[in-house]
């Protein structure tokens, strides 16, 4: 359990008396939690491996049966742990697509070559993503549109961006 954590879901509350817990799912693909056979979780210093018995959809949230939990109990414990799995086990997104946690701290230039400063959190807004830059106490909203992200260099940890008028 060395390697790379990322969050699937997190867990909202106990669903039922038999140890089965909700989960808030945050994953573009929820349907990956239909093959989803052990999990991660993790809350402050606690980590715990678990065992994925079932799974099933409940209005906008999964409902999950850990192997290790058998009463309402241990599910009302677990309470607001995140469910990880580990980075190899991500589902491989298509050209273009990338996970949340590999935009975090990615520098920001212009084409131009002007350094706005990192990536410091991601805005979901339903129509595109907004990236926060920060640089020292300047603060740029970025919208994720194919108009403004020219290039995204992971081995590079670096976002080229052409701003539109007013954007800096």
């Amino acid at each position: 359990m060395d390697e790379e954590l990322i969050d699937i879901g997190k867990i909202t509350r106990h669903q039922g008396n038999k140890g089965e817990v909700r989960v808030l799912p945050l994953t573009d693909y929820p349907e990956r939690f239909e093959f989803l056979e052990r999990a991660i979780l993790v809350k402050d210093n606690k980590k715990e491996e678990v065992i994925v018995e079932d799974m099933r959809y409940h209005k906008q949230f999964i409902v999950l049966k850990f192997a290790e939990f058998d009463d309402i109990g241990t599910a009302i414990e677990h309470k607001d742990f995140m469910v990880k799995i580990p980075e190899s086990e991500a589902i491989e997104l298509p050209e273009g697509h990338y996970y949340l946690h590999e935009i975090i701290d990615l520098k920001v230039v212009t084409v131009d070559g002007q350094n706005l400063g990192k990536v410091t959190d991601i805005l979901e807004t339903g129509s595109n993503d907004v990236y926060v830059v920060q640089s020292g106490s300047k603060e740029h909203l970025i919208p994720g549109t194919k108009e403004v992200i020219k290039q995204i260099d992971l081995e590079a940890k670096e976002m080229v961006i052409k701003p539109i008028k007013g954007l800096i």
